[in-house]
């Protein structure tokens, strides 16, 4: 007999009844997190194209071409050796090869670029290594890379 003389055990020939269980509320989808660059690290060497539309960081090596819509930052101990078209260059390590930007290249103290430069804005702060030709006329394009 269980609780309140009932009995605990249901009758063999009663109906069994299910009750039906809500399905679970659809969560929103997580969002995406913003998005990182692209980093070359240190003991890497990378050999060929590199295309995107992100930022790309460079402290180790990379030869060949690069073709960003987004930024080029080469680190202090990082080397480029490629044709190099961004958004925005910035060499605090050191770049051969002609490079390219629809916004601007930056060159810090630390840096050394050796190549022609392409961009509406060009930086070279003092102590910096700069040997080539820089043109800074507007892109026809409207500023595009």
């Amino acid at each position: 007999m269980g609780i309140f003389g009932k009995d605990s055990k249901p009758a063999e020939n009663a109906p069994r009844t299910t009750t039906p269980v809500a399905a679970p509320s659809a969560a929103p989808a997580p969002r995406p997190a913003p998005s990182s660059p692209c980093v070359v690290g240190a003991k890497t060497q990378l050999k060929g194209e590199v295309t995107g539309s992100e930022t790309v960081v460079v402290e180790g090596l990379v030869e060949g071409t690069i073709r960003i819509a987004g930024d080029l930052r080469v680190s202090p101990g990082g080397t480029v050796k490629a044709t190099v078209s961004a958004k925005t260059v910035t060499v605090a390590g050191e770049l051969v090869g002609d490079c390219q930007a629809s916004e601007r290249v930056e060159v810090q103290a630390s840096g050394r670029l050796t190549g022609n430069i392409k961009a509406p804005r060009v930086v070279i702060v003092e102590g910096a290594t700069f040997r080539g030709n820089s043109d800074m006329s507007p892109h026809p394009d409207g500023g595009k890379a």
